[in-house]
C-alpha cells in the first residue's frame, strides 16, 4: 500500500487520430476546429479514453497477467493536442486472498493541474502480492 507508478506522455495530434480510427470515435470535437471553437473547449481536445489508457500501460509494465475489475474516472479538464500528461497510480488497498489490487488514479497536466482521478480494481497474479506473513514465492505456473 502507498506504492507508486507513473507513465508521461505527449498527446500528439496522429495519436487523436489513430485512436479514433482504432475505436470508430469520430466526434467532431477532436478534430473540427469549427466545431470545437463554438464548444466550451475553444478548440479539440484529446479524447478521454486515449490518455487514461496510460493506466494500462502502466499496469502492463508493473504487473503482467493483471485483469482489471473495475475502474472508474471522473474527468476534470480537457487535454489538448501537444499536451504532455503524467499518469500516477498509487496502491491504495491489497487483498491477498481475493489476489485483488485496488489503485488511485490521476492524470495531471504539464501546469500541475489534475485533468483527470479515478480508481481501479485489478485481479494481480498471484507472484505480485505479499500475504502477512511474507513474501509468497512464485510457483513454477502462476495464475
Amino acid at each position: 500500500v502507498g506504492d507508486v507508478a507513473t507513465a508521461s506522455r505527449v498527446l500528439a495530434e496522429a495519436d487523436v487520430r489513430a485512436f479514433s480510427d482504432l475505436t470508430g470515435d469520430h466526434n467532431p470535437l477532436h478534430f473540427d476546429t469549427g466545431f470545437a471553437a463554438k464548444s466550451r473547449f475553444g478548440s479539440p481536445i484529446v479524447h478521454g479514453m486515449l490518455y487514461a489508457t496510460l493506466f494500462n500501460a502502466i499496469i502492463a509494465d508493473a504487473m503482467p497477467g493483471a485483469v482489471h475489475l473495475t475502474q472508474t474516472f471522473d474527468f476534470r479538464l480537457p487535454v489538448y493536442p501537444g499536451d504532455e500528461v503524467l499518469a500516477r497510480l498509487r496502491v491504495s488497498e491489497v487483498h491477498p486472498a481475493q489476489r485483488r489490487v485496488v489503485f488511485d488514479e490521476a492524470i495531471i497536466n504539464s501546469c500541475g493541474e489534475t485533468v483527470l482521478v479515478g480508481s481501479a480494481a485489478l485481479m494481480a497474479p498471484r507472484r505480485y502480492l505479499r500475504p502477512l506473513g511474507g513474501v509468497e514465492q512464485p510457483s513454477a505456473h502462476p495464475r
